[in-house]
């Protein structure tokens, strides 16, 4: 995500709760490479991708893929390919310089009908849109709104990204954010690998192939999903929600997911729900105002009304863990009954031989309703 473009590993390492001897011994252990080694590989894609993939200037193609100088640029590209930056160009069709069009690739299979319900029967109106084959939202910088539309590539094993950016240092995070939002690096076939030991999903498996654990666009914005969501219906949440971020908003449509701090500054009458989940939504967004990216486990378990069904759902859809289990899940309960995993009222699921892929195990569930 461009981690150490503007930081340094120190930095990272204190993000992640290490040590930078640590962390550098981590990364020779299990990549063979230093961080560093990482990032400038990542920047080096990202700059192929722009310069054969757009007709971005030169010199924006260099400060969106993370480099600090075009001297730096040039070098690394001309080390790496044996060439100049300019003769790597390769313009499209188009010249719109404000859009910029990227091919996310993926392990086949992916379930993109799977991925693509999930963001519709979850889209908040007026800043999220889903139609029969495209997902496209507005999301929240400081310098204005971006936009983003996610469709698939016709006879590739690949998402198409268009983005409009209000700065193109946001390029490489958004793009991870993407990646994490469609879980496009997952391995579907270590994943079923494990799974399909179990008959019951193995057969959904066969029906479902490449089931994939979706994300929202960052850890807040799940957690206040969560909240809002606890003992109520998917459609229900989904009205709450779009008139939160009506009332965070001036003005007509495109709205982004409002910041903490404007959540926690409105009246009480914008809260359609119970008093204390009122109150545990302002909790959580008086503990992470300006500091939404932050968020994390343990600041969470302690807001009072948080519990295990919260914390799993924010794990695996604001974090992205791929081991999680919604314990007691309504629709996770239905869905095993129906496989007749075991008996109705009994909200007992034997998840531990589905570890580490818990996440995608309750996925598979979940989607199992909808066929």
């Amino acid at each position: 995500a461009g981690a150490l473009n503007n930081g340094s590993v120190e930095d990272l390492a204190a993000r992640l709760g290490v040590g930078d001897r640590y962390l550098r011994k981590l990364f020779l252990r299990e990549l063979g490479v230093s961080p560093l080694a990482i990032a400038q590989h990542q920047r080096l894609e990202m700059a192929h991708s722009l310069l054969t993939g757009t007709n971005l200037p030169l010199t924006e193609v260099a400060f969106a893929s993370g480099f600090g100088s075009i001297r730096r640029f040039n070098s690394a590209i001309r080390e790496r390919y044996g060439t100049t930056p300019g003769r790597l160009r390769q313009y499209p069709a188009s010249r719109d310089h404000q859009e910029i069009r990227l091919q996310l690739q993926y392990r086949p299979p992916y379930d993109w009908e799977g991925v693509l319900d999930f963001f519709r029967r979850h889209a908040v109106a007026g800043m999220e849109q889903v139609d029969d084959d495209s997902y496209r939202r507005h999301l929240r910088f400081p310098e204005g709104q971006a936009q983003v539309t996610v469709r698939p590539q016709s006879g590739r094993h690949a998402l198409d990204l268009a983005l409009r950016l209000p700065a193109r240092e946001q390029l490489m995070p958004v793009v991870a954010m993407v990646r994490r939002m469609f879980d496009l690096d997952a391995n579907p076939a270590v994943i079923a690998d494990t799974l399909s030991a179990d008959p019951a999903l193995a057969d959904l498996l066969a029906r479902t192939p490449g089931i994939r654990s979706p994300c929202h666009a960052v850890p807040f914005e799940s957690a206040v999903r969560a909240i809002v969501g606890q003992q109520v219906s998917v459609a229900a949440a989904r009205t709450v929600l779009g008139r939160l971020v009506e009332a965070c908003h001036d003005g007509p449509p495109p709205r982004t997911f409002p910041s903490a701090a404007a959540l926690a500054t409105l009246p009480d009458d914008c809260f359609a729900m119970p008093r204390r989940r009122r109150d545990r939504l302002r909790a959580l967004c008086s503990r992470f105002a300006g500091r939404e990216h932050e968020l994390d486990h343990d600041t969470l378990a302690g807001i009072p009304g948080v519990g295990p069904w919260t914390l799993s759902l924010v794990l695996m859809r604001g974090l992205g863990s791929p081991d999680e289990f919604p314990a007691g899940d309504l629709g996770l309960v239905k869905a095993w009954q129906s496989l007749g995993g075991i008996r109705e009222g009994d909200a007992r699921i034997p998840r531990a031989a589905w570890r580490p892929w818990g996440s995608y195990a309750a996925n598979l569930l979940w989607r199992s309703l909808s066929q």
